[in-house]
């Protein structure tokens, strides 16, 4: 008896330790934004981003935009002091005509840069996947790749 309440509690576990288990995926990220009409304006025209609607459809000061199947970008106009910006983080998008998007930037007087800030050079990462960087109008840095998935 012992033996069959020592296997049944093993075989158990697992099951209960499964049946714990947190599944998370990407869901939003907030900007926080001096004036969102410019931010707005730079994220559809630079980023093509496509605007969709809030809970909260009369607040003018907080925009969402689609960047992925269930995931959003959140631009908000708060003050809630100074933000500290570095490159290290960033916010990354791969495109699938990565030259053409260089000349869209270039057309566009945005300018990019590798990861250690020289102009109009491209990253290139041992894997393979190029990659530049660039701010938004509130310094957020913005990584663009052409990474396959």
């Amino acid at each position: 008896m012992k033996k069959a309440i020592l296997i049944f509690g093993v075989l158990l576990i697992p099951l209960l330790i499964s049946g714990q288990s947190f599944h998370l995926e990407q869901d939003h990220s907030t900007l926080q934004v001096k004036n969102i009409d410019k931010s707005i304006a730079f994220y559809k025209s630079i980023l093509h981003l496509e605007e969709i609607g809030t809970p909260w459809p009369e607040d003018l000061n907080i925009r969402f935009f689609k960047i992925g199947k269930y995931q959003q970008l959140h631009i908000a106009q708060v003050n809630f002091g100074d933000v500290k910006l570095n490159k290290a983080m960033h916010l990354a998008f791969n495109v699938n005509d990565f030259d053409g998007y260089l000349k869209f930037l270039k057309d566009n007087k945005i300018k990019y840069s590798n990861f250690n800030k020289e102009y109009y050079k491209i990253e290139q990462r041992p894997d393979g996947v190029r990659q530049i960087y660039f701010q938004d109008p509130d310094g957020y840095w913005i990584e663009i790749n052409d990474a396959k998935h």
